[in-house]
């Protein structure tokens, strides 16, 4: 705790002093939570923190030095200089980093918590979060997740009284906090965060019992938050008197009062280290500028991954090779996991695993007979929740595919993709991977109207971190969700439901293709149709018309589209003079803009007309057959566009 305090108090005179770029929140009043807890906790054993994040650093046994680096944003750093306070994390001594989301770190202990007890390797996880957090519809959500698996985790809620400026009194409707526990049918305990022995021991049953199988724990530590919500924060919507209140429930102070010591007394013991990572932590060399892109994603899997297919002579469809690619995937690797809605449909209760669902579509059916409901888990109607726990659960040793049904529901877990699982190899410095995949449907067609035929292109490709799939034959989608499955990398995979009854040729044995990799799927010389996913077929299509005119078209089937195989495409445009590109999001800002620059910035001195775009509307999906049938890229509109260019 005096190693806390004390490291707290050097930050924020340096802060003070202008030289620690940033924002910086103190854990003042809380030492005895992180210490009491931490206290029960192994190397091994999993956390995840807060923007207020240090003093849970310590605690786990981050290096000091690091820390300090880190807050200057140095190379040196725990995360080098990339994450800061609010994104400091240290995975050598379980530290999965702060998280500047509010309540951001909830999810992902959910899914350390599921690791854990996939490979029963006896570790907890530990979820530390404010008060705020405690209004967040994730951590219902994954307290829910967590009762329904009995999964080891604790969820610690340092409740100091205000979500920034905003009082608790006034943002939740209950006194305690661990109360909401009832709902859910696990342990709530509430303590007194000045009292370090009562936090010790409420924190040392919550681990015995997820040690013991028992399930999670929802630990409310009631604290004084003793200095503002952040360095600099004048507090004038507090209270003078309440101010003053919460000084005098300093846990430091209170716990040395009663122990007849000098608070002194340890601060000398600890100084001298607290020191030297003032005095080497400013000192390190700052980022080079020229890494701004490094560790943005984790190194392609070991081994070959060609862009063809092996032959085959059985045909099969789409949503089989789908079925094949995850059944083989899980054969090879215990690692790998599927998860969502639907996917078992309830069976697997008491081992009755014939009315297994295997999702919307079927491509799940036929995995929990074979693996079992450890590693097939039907989940609540509960996006942000799995998705995050798939996320925590890859942080933390396995290998998670994710069944999110339609592109449409992202954004009901759009944090979890966004803020997490993108951005967790860069903003810890390249400590970790995420080998994650996202499985949706995608694409109108089927009358399905606005909420459940979005392609959302333009907006995976955008976020760095991601690779986005798209394939387009049965072959591809075997091959590439195998590849997808083996990266380090969160891939977010998308099934157009238009392909699902598609059949070709595919190899039985198992097989993978290379992501970032484009395919020639028919030469040609008069124009290039750069085509993604459904579109490709509708772009072959039209190739055989323009063939019929005497124009000779190439149709490239982009497959990835983060990151985009710029070379095949330009290559292709190069030798055609003329790029026709076609997909199915809305034109403005569409992924076929961003295709469309690429080949311009490229290829603009071997282009003989402007390229071309063959997009969807710039309108939500509609129900009416007329409507969406004019709502979607058409074979016409391609021959159009590039017989216009004669």
């Amino acid at each position: 705790m005096v190693r806390i305090r004390s490291f707290e108090d050097r930050v924020q005179r340096e802060f003070a002093r202008g030289d620690m770029p940033g924002f910086v929140h103190t854990y003042h009043g809380a030492e005895a939570v992180a210490t009491g807890v931490c206290a029960h906790l192994n190397e091994h054993d999993l956390i995840t923190s807060t923007h207020r994040g240090h003093g849970h650093c310590i605690a786990k046994g981050c290096d000091l030095d690091g820390m300090v680096a880190e807050l200057y944003g140095r190379e040196t750093g725990l995360c080098a200089g990339r994450g800061g306070s609010m994104h400091i994390a240290d995975f050598s001594r379980g530290m999965l980093g702060a998280n500047a989301i509010v309540g951001g770190g909830i999810a992902l202990a959910t899914g350390a918590a599921l690791a854990a007890d996939v490979l029963g390797d006896g570790r907890v996880a530990v979820a530390f979060f404010g008060d705020g957090a405690a209004n967040q519809g994730v951590l219902h959500e994954s307290l829910n997740l967590a009762a329904i698996w009995r999964l080891p985790v604790i969820y610690v809620c340092e409740n100091n009284g205000w979500a920034e400026s905003t009082p608790v009194s006034y943002s939740a409707s209950v006194a305690d906090i661990s109360s909401r526990a009832d709902a859910y049918g696990i342990a709530g305990v509430t303590v007194a965060g000045e009292d370090y022995e009562a936090v010790h021991t409420a924190a040392g049953e919550a681990v015995r019992r997820a040690r013991a199988g028992e399930g999670p724990t929802l630990l409310e530590v009631k604290l004084a938050r003793i200095r503002g919500h952040f360095i600099g924060d004048p507090q004038q919507y507090r209270p003078r008197s309440e101010r003053q209140e919460a000084r005098e429930r300093d846990p430091v102070a209170l716990l040395a009062e009663r122990l007849g010591e000098d608070v002194a007394h340890y601060r000398a013991g600890v100084q001298g280290e607290i020191d030297t990572a003032f005095e080497t932590g400013p000192a390190g060399a700052w980022p080079d500028a020229a890494t701004v892109e490094r560790d943005v994603h984790a190194p392609d899997p070991p081994g070959p991954a060609p862009a063809a297919a092996p032959p085959a002579e059985r045909e099969i469809s789409f949503l089989q090779a789908v079925n094949e690619a995850l059944n083989q995937a899980m054969q090879a690797d215990d690692r790998v996991i599927v998860l969502g809605e639907d996917i078992a449909g309830g069976a697997g209760l008491g081992g009755q695993y014939e009315g297994a669902m295997g999702g919307t579509f079927g491509a799940t059916r036929g995995l929990l007979e074979t693996f079992g409901p450890e590693r097939v888990r039907d989940t609540p109607i509960s996006e942000a929740g799995f998705v995050g726990a798939a996320t925590g659960a890859a942080l933390a040793g396995l290998r998670p595919v994710a069944d999110v049904m339609w592109a449409s529901f992202v954004p009901l877990c759009f944090d979890q993709i966004f803020n997490q699982a993108a951005k967790m190899r860069y903003m810890f410095g390249g400590q970790t991977t995420v080998p994650l995949v996202l499985r949706m449907a995608v694409g109108a067609g089927l009358r399905s109207a606005g909420q459940h035929s979005d392609t959302l292109y333009p907006v995976f490709a955008g976020i760095p971190g991601l690779k986005v799939v798209v394939p387009s034959t049965p072959a591809d989608a075997k091959g590439l969700l195998l590849r997808a499955i083996a990266d380090d990398n969160p891939v977010m995979f998308l099934e157009h439901m238009g392909l699902y009854r598609t059949k070709g040729p595919v190899a039985p044995q198992p097989y993978e293709l290379a992501l970032g990799k484009a395919d020639c799927v028919r030469r040609g010389d008069d124009v290039s149709l750069v085509a993604v996913g459904e579109c490709t077929l509708r772009a072959l299509e039209a190739a055989e018309q323009l063939a019929a005119d005497g124009v000779s078209a190439e149709v490239i089937d982009v497959r990835t589209i983060a990151p985009l195989d710029a070379e095949t495409i330009c290559a292709s445009v190069a030798r055609t003079g003329r790029a026709v590109v076609v997909e199915e999001s809305p034109r403005r800002c569409g992924l076929a803009a961003e295709i469309a620059a690429v080949i311009t910035e490229n290829t603009f001195a071997a282009l003989s007309h402007p390229v071309a775009r063959v997009t969807a509307a710039n309108s939500p999906v509609p129900f009416s057959p007329p409507l969406e049938d004019a709502y979607l890229p058409t074979v016409a509109n391609i021959v159009a566009a590039a017989t216009a260019m004669d």
